[in-house]
């Protein structure tokens, strides 16, 4: 009788253990971008061939997403700098969290892709955290602006939406690979809606806040007037040759995406007085002095940039 409950006990432990493993398969989906993209702006004009790879994998309700892209271009104007050079750059970024997760939204995250990879008959279900950092390589004077910035990125996703965070700086912590400089890129925060509508066409909509500020001179004292509060406050003076290369761009974006194409728009305000007043918080408020300085007395400009790509994808489904 023993003998018989043994039996059947080891046999149910069996179904079970064969029914789970069946339930926990580990699904993995992917696809590739190769594209041509230009962009023309009132401060970025440029011709780039790129590919962006992006991968997804669920074992039961956990997941993991990742993308890799990497770039070459030409550019006519680069951080509002008139002039001609050719660079090339990179991107990569992961995030962990919950969901099915094999329609592969979790592209839409990406700071430099404005084409974006998707599977339309993947399931959606994301919620999830992930780091993430990329480098410009810049030519000639502007080189030293060619920096490595980290990224904290959240994503949440049901099967034809997602809502994402992107927050990037030039920290550099332990969590964080960014070049530690606090000038060029110092730091944007984009927070994004994607929406697959069918089959072919995507789209993307979102705000987004971006800083750049010049070299600091640390050969010469804090004593520059400009932002300074009447003096009160510690301020840098500037490296030449681009003494007064701040820029902050406050702006909304939209991507249409439909087969093999995709245009993209952004249009905004260049602030230099959010600007100060972003970069006066953070340094006044965590003892990072001194300041940069920012021309608060300037008014404010339009910014926009118009973005065209063709593209080839694959994506396995």
């Amino acid at each position: 009788m023993k003998t018989n409950k043994l039996r059947f006990f080891f046999s149910c432990a069996l179904c079970l253990g064969i029914s789970f493993s069946s339930a926990q398969r580990l699904n993995v989906n992917a696809g590739i971008l190769l594209k041509t993209e230009f962009t023309l702006g009132n401060q970025n004009k440029w011709l780039k061939i790129a590919a962006f790879g992006f991968a997804a994998a669920n074992y039961g309700d956990a997941s993991l997403e990742s993308g890799l892209s990497f770039a070459s271009y030409t550019f006519l104007k680069r951080h509002t700098v008139t002039q001609y050079g050719a660079a090339y750059s990179y991107e990569f970024f992961a995030l962990a969290g919950v969901g099915k997760n094999s329609n592969l939204l979790g592209a839409s995250v990406s700071n430099t892709n404005t084409a974006l990879l998707f599977n339309s008959q993947g399931e959606g279900g994301f919620n999830g955290i992930g780091l993430g950092f990329g480098k410009d390589y810049l030519p000639h004077n502007l080189k030293p602006y060619g920096l490595r910035n980290g990224a904290l990125i959240l994503r949440f996703s049901n099967a034809t939406h997602s809502i994402h965070f992107n927050f990037k700086n030039d920290l550099k912590i332990r969590a964080f690979h960014g070049q530690g400089t606090d000038y060029g890129s110092t730091g944007s925060l984009n927070i994004g809606f994607t929406k697959l509508q069918n089959a072919n066409t995507l789209y993307q909509f979102g705000i987004a806040i971006e800083l750049f500020t010049a070299r600091p001179n640390y050969s010469l004292s804090p004593r520059n007037h400009i932002n300074s509060d009447d003096g009160r406050k510690n301020v840098w003076y500037t490296l030449p040759p681009f003494k007064n290369l701040f820029y902050a761009n406050l702006y909304g974006y939209g991507l249409y995406q439909k087969n093999a194409y995709s245009v993209y728009t952004k249009l905004g305000v260049n602030s230099q007085k959010l600007g100060a007043y972003v970069q006066n918080t953070i340094h006044d408020g965590y003892g990072l002095n001194p300041r940069f300085p920012w021309n608060v007395e300037r008014k404010d400009k339009l910014f926009f940039e118009f973005n065209g790509n063709l593209f080839y994808d694959e994506v396995n489904r």
